[in-house]
């Protein structure tokens, strides 16, 4: 009896024990200090916006002042002859430049459905003053030139060195041979003594399109495309001839020729602002191409290249704008933190690389043609690429956001591009080759955005990017 007594004590002294124990150990958690909670102070998203950025330039100088038409917008160039606009819509924008006593300019510059935030689309315009005209007696034969103040100093391209060559400047200049039964009696640019005032302005037209976009189906495949060797403009424009006239442009480049069969003439519709092919010929007489025309407009020789234009890339050795921010100790947001980068514009093709490209393919080749052939396809370039060659850099900002409490942030900012390859056959003394260079172009930016949130009484956390 004695030893129940006992182990009935000891029953209970335990039983109390225990809950003396969780009565403890439950007035001990009531008593810990409660985890403040994160601060949310929610970001918002980035600002969709995207950017319209040329120079206008005369003779390869930029023109201050001019007024740049660009949708229904109108601005004015700076000091260098730049310009610049953000649009915060896709779509295509009509680009209008016409100052007094220059030739006017248009094209368009689309920003596809599918761009990207930030995307960039860079356009040039070249600028030529009008020749003056001359004076052509009906019943005379008369060779009418190029007077135009813009290409006076046109540098001999046998002679220029890869780096002074001017890309948006003609190689070559085109003159205009009247005979002397092609003017008509009256008409449009006749004067009363039956004599007409005709002027020839050999002119690098706009491209007829920039865009964005590239289709699928043409990536990194080669597109026939086609580019003038030199264009010019003739005055009086309509001025419709009895007989043909024959325009002419001297061939820029010693022992190189483009097979006949690459050439065309195309004139300007100025209905459709598109450059329509003509059954005319171009041929290649007396060291000049040479094709013949019955009415006045503006009008190309062009030679048929092919483009092939590769898949954007996100270049993870160029990056752009980097930040961070650590605040996964703090309940409290850090709010305000502007996360910046440096955008890239424009495309680049060294003049070693193209000098190189012409060398391998044109063996035992003078300095005189190197030359050339290298102003050739910098000019080519230029008209391709539709701008001339350069990287600019323009500080921007992506966001202004807000790292709540107990979140990191990484913001990094990636440049993007594309390469495009421009082939062109020519002849070289008489035998075919394929000359290749290729040009990256900056396309726009990859912007990586990256938060964590850890809660601070449990392992592990919460994340977020954009």
């Amino acid at each position: 009896m004695r030893n129940l007594k006992w182990l009935y004590a000891c029953s209970l002294a335990i039983a109390f024990g225990v809950l003396s124990f969780a009565a403890v150990s439950c007035h001990d958690d009531d008593d810990e200090p409660k985890q403040e909670p994160g601060e949310v102070i929610e970001t918002p998203a980035p600002v969709v916006e995207y950017y319209i950025m040329g120079t206008v330039t005369d003779a390869g100088k930029g023109v201050s002042g001019v007024d740049v038409k660009i949708g229904t917008e109108t601005i004015k160039t700076d000091k260098d002859g730049k310009f610049s606009v953000t649009e915060t819509k896709t779509g295509k924008y009509s680009v209008e430049v016409a100052p007094k006593g220059y030739l006017a300019q248009n094209t368009s510059v689309e920003i596809a459905a599918n761009a990207e935030n930030r995307s960039v689309v860079t356009v040039a315009v070249a600028l030529t003053k009008q020749s003056e005209p001359e004076n052509v007696k009906k019943g005379e034969e008369a060779t009418v030139k190029d007077n135009s103040d813009s290409n006076k100093d046109i540098p001999d391209p046998t002679t220029t060195p890869a780096d002074e060559v001017v890309e948006d400047l003609p190689i070559t200049t085109v003159e205009v041979t009247i005979p002397a039964d092609a003017l008509p009696e009256s008409g449009t640019g006749i004067n009363e003594d039956g004599s007409a005032d005709i002027s020839v302005t050999t002119y690098v037209p706009a491209p007829e399109e920039v865009t964005t976009d590239v289709k699928p189906a043409e990536e990194n495949k080669d597109v026939e495309k086609t580019i003038p060797l030199a264009a010019a403009h003739f005055e009086p424009t309509g001025l419709e001839f009895v007989n043909p006239v024959t325009i002419s442009i001297p061939n820029p480049i010693p022992d190189v020729t483009f097979a006949e069969s690459d050439m065309q003439l195309a004139y300007l519709n100025t209905t459709t602002g598109k450059w329509d092919v003509q059954t005319s010929k171009v041929n290649l007489k007396n060291g000049s191409y040479q094709a013949d025309i019955k009415h006045f407009s503006s009008y190309a020789v062009e030679n048929k290249v092919t483009s092939k234009i590769s898949s954007e890339t996100v270049v993870k050795s160029e990056v752009l704008g980097q930040a961070s921010r650590d605040n996964s100790e703090n309940p409290k947001a850090v709010t305000g933190i502007a996360l910046t980068y440096k955008e890239k514009s424009g495309w680049e093709c060294k003049d070693a690389d193209i000098t190189n490209a012409v060398k391998s393919k044109l063996s035992g080749a003078s300095d005189a043609t190197i030359n050339a052939m290298v102003a050739f396809f910098k000019t080519r370039l230029y008209s391709l690429m539709g701008s001339a060659s350069g990287v600019k850099t323009t500080e921007r900002t992506y966001n202004t956001v807000n790292v709540n409490g107990y979140t990191t942030m990484n913001y990094t900012c990636y440049a993007k591009t594309r390469t495009t390859t421009l082939s062109a056959k020519v002849l070289y003394k008489g035998n075919p080759v394929t000359i290749s260079v290729t040009a990256t172009r900056y396309t726009g930016t990859d912007h990586q955005y990256k938060t964590v949130t850890t809660n601070p009484t449990h392992s592990g956390g919460q994340g977020g990017s954009n």
